[in-house]
Formats: C-alpha cells, sequence, structure tokens
C-alpha cells in the first residue's frame, strides 16, 4: 500500500484531533483507545465502499456509547486510499463495537472491496473540537 503524503497525514490527524471536546487530558481520556485504519480499496469499488463505511460511521455513532468518533477521508490524490480515526471509551467499548450487528454488516459487505488495511494505535495529545463544528456535523447527518 502507498503512504499517505506526510502534509496529508497530518491534516488528517488534525481533523480527529477536532473529535473530543475536551480541554486537559483526563484519567477517563487515557482510558480512550483512538486509532487510525488506513485502508486502500479496489477502484471498482470505491463508491460501494464509501456508501457502506458512511453508513456504518454514522450508525455506530448513533447506537453505540463507546463509540465517541468515527471519522473517514479519503486522499484526492489517491481516491483509494482511505483514513479512518476511531475513538472509543475504551478498550472494552472497542471490543463490543466489533460485535455489533452494524459493524459485522459493514465487514461482510466490504471484505472483498479491501485491498489492503494497516490498523495503527496512536495516543492522543490534544482532542479539541469547536461546538459550531459538532452543530453543523450533526445538522448534515441527520
Amino acid at each position: 500500500m502507498k503512504t499517505l503524503h506526510p502534509f496529508i497525514t497530518t491534516i488528517i490527524f488534525s481533523i480527529t484531533m477536532l473529535t473530543i471536546s475536551s480541554s486537559h487530558v483526563s484519567a477517563q481520556q487515557t482510558e480512550r483507545k483512538v486509532r487510525i485504519a488506513k485502508i486502500e480499496i479496489y477502484a471498482a469499488y470505491l463508491d460501494e465502499y464509501r456508501v457502506a463505511l458512511a453508513e456504518h460511521a454514522k450508525t455506530a455513532v448513533r447506537v453505540e456509547p463507546g463509540v465517541l468518533a468515527l471519522q473517514a477521508v479519503y486522499d484526492k490524490a489517491h481516491p483509494a486510499q482511505v483514513t479512518v480515526f476511531e475513538v472509543y471509551a475504551s478498550e472494552a467499548a472497542y471490543q463490543e463495537h466489533l460485535k455489533t450487528p452494524h459493524f459485522l454488516k459493514y465487514k461482510s459487505r466490504t471484505f472483498k472491496m479491501v485491498k489492503s488495511l494497516e490498523l495503527i494505535e496512536v495516543a492522543p495529545i490534544a482532542m479539541e473540537i469547536k461546538p459550531e463544528l459538532s452543530e453543523t456535523k450533526k445538522e448534515n447527518h441527520d
């Protein structure tokens, strides 16, 4: 799998940092599971994959209290390269997420579409979001 350009990776990572409203790292935040999924999709499935991923992310954030954020973007220069930022309340919340019907549906539906998958565990430095961005996100997804 090709590596995302460092600038794009930095921009995408910055988006993730906007997912959680908090001005300091608390004990609760240190228990969170935060990671990046780098996914390469077969070109023939790009549109179908984007629809499946968007549906999955919206459902997971809406119905699972332990799924704090799922943000997905693709590289405009290399549309088959998708990056997903995942924030879970805890490892236990992540493990529960893996068992949900919507996750299992997403995995079975997209299995043939994924050329490669790399999961990278990361540690948050700052995770801030302006209320306006959060409200805009809600308006655009409801």
